[in-house]
């Protein structure tokens, strides 16, 4: 809490917390310290400065500790509501390993730039400004997960209202990204400034045929190059009644990649890995290893290398295709080899193929079966 001034002679008839300020005035937060202009008339300045200490007099005692002595609760911080929030709502929720790895993202976030605050602190005005840091559709995923934070501490008796749910609700941009077309990707290749672990991950998002989060987060360990045959569980078909376990045939080029990827000097149990520069304390909880590659990092580590190859100048940033569109491509190219649809969407993974059974329960045991299929694209 930040320590309240001395009244000098000038503005000691004034409330607490409120300072002149030219010809207006100025009213301190006692806890933050954040000064805020009031450019109205004395009378509605002091009347504003009376209501805001009015608003802050339970959170103005010490940090809470006496209202904890007088009440025997503390006040709750952002921190402390969060942190049940994780504990007692995330955990009941069916989401798959990536979105509550998402999530967990977002509260950590949370934590560092508003923890230590008074939960009851954070009102409409405070939340809506906190949002609007974020673009459009971040705002949208933010302002969503912030709303149920908000109703989990209404229904736990942490808060009065849902501030979250009183703010803007905004409509989530349309996304019109182009298709990726073979030349385009062959120049992102080919430029001399794309990462080597990011030709390596291009290479094997158009040849498997998964998605970016399945790419980012396969282990060495799912390789059998005596068998010839690598296995993945695409994450987001783990939500499914029956969930989609693949062993994929390598054909030669997925083959190779995936052998550039187990030679790589880099110590890292992930087949898609790079050696950071630097290694910031929060960039490293926020990954499964120290040389592994995130989602957005390898999102925009795409972008990058797309943008300053020129392989799409001719197409606006906005609509240009991102690492995701490669999946696209990659179908697409194996439906030209005249490889059968039915073995395409089951390499994608599709929740719609009629596949063969996926698991089998033993006695006492469930015991994973894995469709075998190929990916034996040509480049």
């Amino acid at each position: 809490m930040a320590p309240p001034r001395k009244r000098d002679s000038k503005n000691r008839g004034l409330p607490e917390n409120l300072y002149p300020n030219g010809k207006y005035w100025q009213y301190r937060n006692p806890i933050t310290g954040k000064k805020t202009s009031i450019n109205k008339p004395l009378a509605d300045a002091i009347r504003l400065a009376k209501a805001a200490n009015a608003k802050l007099a339970p959170l103005m005692a010490d940090d809470g500790r006496l209202l904890s002595l007088l009440t025997g609760e503390q006040a709750p911080t952002v921190t402390s509501v969060l942190d049940r929030f994780e504990e007692e709502w995330l955990t009941t929720r069916a989401y798959s390993p990536r979105t509550l790895e998402e999530i967990r993202f977002k509260l950590a976030k949370y934590r560092t730039d508003l923890g230590a605050r008074m939960f009851g602190q954070l009102d409409v005005l405070e939340v809506a400004g906190y949002l609007d840091q974020f673009s459009n559709n971040a705002y949208t995923k933010h302002r969503g997960l912030w709303v149920q934070i908000f109703a989990f501490a209404v229904a736990k008796g942490l808060a009065e209202r849902n501030c979250a749910e009183l703010t803007l609700v905004k409509q989530e941009e349309e996304k019109k990204r182009q298709r990726h077309t073979k030349e385009g990707v062959e120049a992102i290749l080919a430029f001399e400034g794309t990462p080597d672990w990011l030709r390596r991950a291009i290479r094997l998002a158009l040849v498997s045929l998964q998605r970016r989060e399945d790419i980012v987060q396969w282990e060495k360990a799912a390789v059998d190059l005596e068998k010839n045959t690598i296995r993945v569980s695409p994450g987001k078909t783990q939500n499914y009644d029956t969930p989609v376990h693949l062993e994929i045939v390598m054909g030669e080029a997925l083959r190779s990649v995936v052998r550039e990827c187990l030679a790589s000097p880099v110590v890292c149990p992930f087949l898609i890995h790079y050696q950071p520069r630097a290694r910031k304390r929060e960039q490293l909880d926020a990954k499964r290893h120290w040389n592994a590659v995130t989602e957005g990092y390898l999102t925009k580590a795409f972008s990058k290398a797309r943008d300053d190859s020129k392989a799409y100048d001719s197409i606006p940033k906005a609509e240009r295709p991102t690492f995701h569109e490669l999946r696209a491509l990659g179908s697409w190219l194996y439906e030209q080899q005249d490889y059968p649809q039915e073995y395409i969407q089951a390499l994608m993974g599709h929740a719609d193929v009629k596949m063969t059974e996926h698991y089998q329960a033993g006695h006492g045991k469930t015991e994973v079966l894995y469709q075998r299929v190929g990916a034996d694209l040509k480049l």
